[in-house]
């Protein structure tokens, strides 16, 4: 497997226009055994769905607070219910593109690859649509769009990040507080990183300004946040 979970002998050899289709038939036998890492974007949707905030989210659905979904005792996904997902209108990326798999290159070019079908899959697969026509139908647009901000976020954090302990030491020895906006790269990861509702009245709070309700809103607050952490933390 690989760092998205993604099968380490998938072919990624496919283009939008390649010929491509998939009917899902609710059969659920691709919900167990499966490490599925959410997005800080997919987990505010997710806590929307349930009526959570992104913080009850995380303590209630995933692995001791981190990035990963619990599984239930069969293995089977958390969200999983006798009539299939239960959170199935803001189900993360990874569901979606099932059968498919997306990897992105560093000049920006995606390819996409499809799963061998599971033994006890129902689905019907065929070459009688695009892959394009079927991304379209899953409404992966919007994860697309704030996946391709996020990563380019963490990527920038991971490659500056360097001696940030070693700063943040250094400012405390000083006497300057330890919190979600100026903490050490692992705090920050669980403070302000993951947590978009948390990250999000933070820092409203700090700045005196009123906290939006709309979903794109919070997102664009999360993301001056998180800027606002790395300038402070020297590494803008």
């Amino acid at each position: 497997m690989d760092d998205q979970g993604l099968p380490a002998a998938l072919i990624f050899d496919l283009q939008r226009g390649s010929p491509f289709s998939f009917k899902c038939q609710v059969c659920s036998a691709c919900c167990y055994n499966k490490t599925i890492r959410v997005s800080p974007y997919e987990a505010l949707r997710l806590a929307g769905n349930l009526g959570l905030t992104t913080t009850e989210f995380y303590e209630k659905y995933t692995e001791e607070g981190s990035a990963v979904l619990r599984l239930k005792a069969d293995a089977g996904c958390i969200f999983l219910t006798p009539r299939g997902c239960g959170v199935h209108p803001d189900r993360p990326l990874v569901c979606r593109l099932y059968p498919l798999g997306q990897i992105v290159e560093k000049e920006g070019k995606e390819r996409f690859g499809s799963m061998p079908p599971h033994p006890d899959c129902l689905g019907l697969y065929g070459s009688d649509g695009r892959v394009k026509t079927y991304l379209e139908s899953q409404q992966v647009d919007p994860y697309f769009f704030y996946d391709k901000i996020y990563t380019a976020i963490y990527k920038k954090m991971v490659a500056n990040v360097g001696d940030t302990e070693e700063k943040v030491k250094n400012q405390e020895g000083r006497g300057k507080k330890r919190d979600g906006r100026n903490a050490g790269f692992s705090e920050f990861l669980r403070l302000t990183w993951l947590d978009i509702d948390a990250s999000v009245e933070a820092y409203c709070s700090d700045n005196c300004i009123k906290s939006p309700t709309a979903l794109d809103k919070r997102v664009a607050i999360h993301i001056k946040a998180i800027e606002s952490w790395l300038a402070s933390s020297g590494l803008a």
